[in-house]
């Protein structure tokens, strides 16, 4: 009776032990793209607030984690907001040619 019980009870625990980590391992991989998308904004409003542009184009993800398929893009585009122009900066995080995360900040005036 007892290894009867423990053989059906064993694949539940298994199954939510599976499901559990994997759900983990997904708030891991989101924390990352969030925390590199945040640090490329943070770089790129430094450089605009030292004088220069932010560079645009693709950067891959190589801050250790194990992200190989993700990238991060960046771009500046300028906008008119209530008739001032301004410099949005935006960063992607795209898996495998799909965005997954974006964000983005507009570039105020320079002091330099």
């Amino acid at each position: 009776m007892a290894v009867t019980l423990v053989l059906l009870i064993l694949p539940i625990i298994l199954y939510v032990l599976s499901s559990t980590l994997s759900i983990v391992k997904t708030t891991y991989t989101h924390d990352y793209i969030l925390q590199d998308s945040l640090s490329y904004i943070e770089a790129g409003k430094a450089v605009y607030d030292s004088g220069g542009i932010p560079t645009t184009g693709t950067i891959s993800s190589s801050n250790g984690h194990n992200l190989s398929n993700i990238t991060f893009k960046q771009s500046v585009t300028e906008e008119v907001v209530n008739g001032v122009s301004i410099l949005r900066f935006i960063v992607q995080a795209v898996d495998n040619g799909v965005t997954v995360y974006e964000i983005s900040t507009f570039l105020g005036s320079s002091y330099h």
